[in-house]
């Protein structure tokens, strides 16, 4: 698979779970909305600058979960950087947007996942499992009801 495969599977889920180290050093993770991934397969998030997991002095490590419907898992790998760019802003605002952010655009920043890694599981239907599942009783074989891989970004 490749991130383009990956993103259209993914298309219309706007929920994943962006986790970082916080201040104890431990693992912290929220839900957010996406707003964009690129073909580099970073991923755009929109978030309030005053959040208090956002670190606006640099790059740190951070992991990105998203699931659809139970037929695609994934995970992407690398590192979060916090912008004020006006412009960028600008080009990831939109109604949805607007709805989370009481005073608009001067309560956000962009968060930036710029991805090292994307590991992704896949499974067929139901209906192609239950196919798999009784091909391979009859045949002695392993069904084949899943895909998993790694993309190096």
């Amino acid at each position: 698979m490749t991130i383009e495969d990956l993103r259209d599977r993914l298309k219309g889920e706007r929920t994943a779970m962006l986790t970082t180290v916080d201040e104890r050093g431990t693992l912290s993770a929220r839900p957010l909305s996406v707003q964009s991934f690129n073909d580099f397969g970073d991923v755009f998030f929109l978030v309030s600058r005053n959040a208090d997991w956002v670190n606006p002095a640099g790059a740190e490590a951070a992991n990105v979960a998203i699931v659809d419907e139970g037929a695609t898992w994934l995970s992407i790998a690398g590192r979060l950087h916090i912008s004020t760019d006006p412009k960028l802003l600008d080009e990831l605002w939109d109604d949805t947007s607007a709805a989370h952010f009481a005073n608009g655009k001067s309560d956000a920043v962009v968060a930036h996942m710029q991805s090292d890694r994307w590991e992704y599981w896949t499974a067929a239907n139901a209906a192609v499992q239950v196919f798999e599942f009784v091909k391979a009783k009859l045949s002695d074989d392993a069904p084949d009801i899943a895909e998993s891989g790694t993309i190096e970004t």
